[in-house]
């Protein structure tokens, strides 16, 4: 075992050299995946940079703190930054006072490791028995080309059905199915809708004397961001299954999205983008009973329960498989860093659930280590905590993302800011209802082919 160790640091302090990067000249026989022998335990002083909400921030400083008083030797310096976060992070880029470990967008994260801004964390990742590829979750790795890892998704995120359980009782119906071979079709989610979306005279959507233009409860709701939230459950992809252009004239493409626009003017139970204006953000909704379905990301949870709504989780509905789109933001360590081991050691702190179980358990955030959804001492610990995980969030939403779940298409698209400046004003129309999805697919396909330049890994 000795000789092992001994051999590991030596891998990795020969990877850290041929990077360009300076290994730490001392460093304790610290908890870093493989030993460092000798030190003298040298003060050392990393920064740390990330945005999110007021209760985020508060869970980021204590985890610095918890960090600081095991590795005394090691100060983190944290830069909160909520607002034009890249602007801030690039000006400190260009004055050589970038931060050690911070966490970037995931399109950005790609592009500044081309770039050369990152570090490649393959090298640690290659060698650390703790946190490797077989220790992650699916999808929790981002690559820029083989070999080479941009980032690791500090928390995961998933997308999954919630809904008020007191207006399903009301009306008489069973909730939404909370395992993945149960999984609503999309006639039985769109009826279920229809029956929940009532007009200011009482009627639902099934009446024949229905008023669309004056509803009082809608059957569910979404965020036209999320228009490629059913491409993976109609068994296709954006990509081309080659990679060699953009999917959108995938007819199996073009039905999952028109799916979603069909919510809103052919079936009348999801709000417009106008009407939507008129509604409170959706925890509000599903409060107030505005709406009584919403198809969001898992980080709603963590709203509802403190506001003590009586909701409920089920898988979201399928095209043709049951799947749920995966959308967690990296952690990166910059390649200037002149702390590379310290920094890793960081890393795997902020990486590691235990040490902001609060947030988990508040139903914010989702572990990316594997053990956290397979060993049941470990579930128990945030899963099953209330008010933040509502009955059968181990299913809809634990075991589906990891059995059945798969990336947004912003963590492998290149080029996706300039995509999406065309993209998005097209699917604009599609929700205002000016046009539908093939016209407007069609109608910037040159411009699209345009823009591609691949994907990444």
């Amino acid at each position: 075992m000795r000789k092992r160790l001994a051999l590991l640091l030596v891998l990795g302090l020969a990877a850290l050299t041929a990077a360009g990067c300076r290994p730490a000249e001392s460093l304790p026989a610290a908890e870093i995946g493989y030993a460092i022998k000798g030190g003298s335990q040298e003060p050392v002083t990393l920064t740390y940079a990330s945005w999110g909400s007021a209760n985020e921030r508060k869970a980021q400083e204590s985890m610095i703190r918890k960090f600081m008083d095991k590795y005394p030797w090691i100060t983190v310096e944290y830069m909160y930054a909520p607002g034009d976060y890249v602007t801030k992070l690039t000006t400190m880029y260009a004055s050589n006072r970038a931060p050690d470990v911070f966490m970037l967008y995931k399109h950005t994260a790609l592009q500044w490791a081309e770039q050369g801004k990152l570090y490649n964390l393959n090298e640690f990742l290659a060698t650390d028995p703790d946190i490797n590829e077989s220790s992650l979750i699916p999808n929790a790795i981002m690559s820029w080309d083989q070999g080479k890892v941009a980032g690791v998704k500090v928390t995961e995120e998933a997308f999954a059905l919630y809904y008020n359980a007191d207006l399903f009782e009301e009306a008489g119906l069973s909730p939404p199915p909370v395992k993945a071979e149960e999984a609503w079709d999309w006639d039985e989610f769109v009826q279920t809708a229809k029956k929940l979306t009532i007009d200011r005279n009482g009627r639902n959507a099934l009446d024949p004397l229905f008023d669309p233009h004056h509803i009082e409860q809608f059957g569910v709701r979404f965020n036209t961001w999320m228009w490629h939230l059913f491409v993976s459950s109609n068994e296709t992809s954006i990509i081309s299954a080659d990679g060699s252009r953009m999917n959108l004239q995938d007819p199996a493409v073009i039905e999952a999205v028109q799916k979603l626009a069909d919510l809103i003017y052919v079936h009348h139970v999801a709000p417009s983008p106008l009407q939507e204006k008129n509604l409170p953000q959706p925890m509000l909704a599903l409060q107030s009973k505005k709406i009584a379905m919403d198809l969001d990301g898992q980080w709603i949870q963590l709203d509802l329960g403190a506001a003590n709504v009586n909701y409920g989780v089920g898988v979201l509905p399928k095209l043709k498989k049951s799947t749920t789109v995966q959308f967690g933001e990296p952690i990166v360590m910059s390649a200037t860093t002149e702390h590379p081991l310290e920094a890793w050691l960081f890393f795997k702190w902020l990486i590691d659930a235990e040490h902001a179980i609060d947030m988990h358990a508040s139903g914010l955030w989702m572990p990316i280590l594997k053990d956290y959804y397979t060993k049941p001492e470990l579930i128990t610990r945030w899963a099953d905590e209330k008010p933040g995980h509502p009955d059968g969030y181990e299913d809809a939403v634990m075991r589906q993302t990891l059995a059945n779940g798969v990336n947004s298409y912003d963590y492998y698209l290149k080029n996706i800011e300039r995509i999406n400046a065309i993209l998005i004003p097209a699917l604009d129309q599609v929700f205002l209802g000016k046009k539908n999805v093939k016209q407007a697919f069609a109608d910037v396909a040159d411009e699209i082919d345009a823009a591609f330049q691949g994907t990444y890994p």
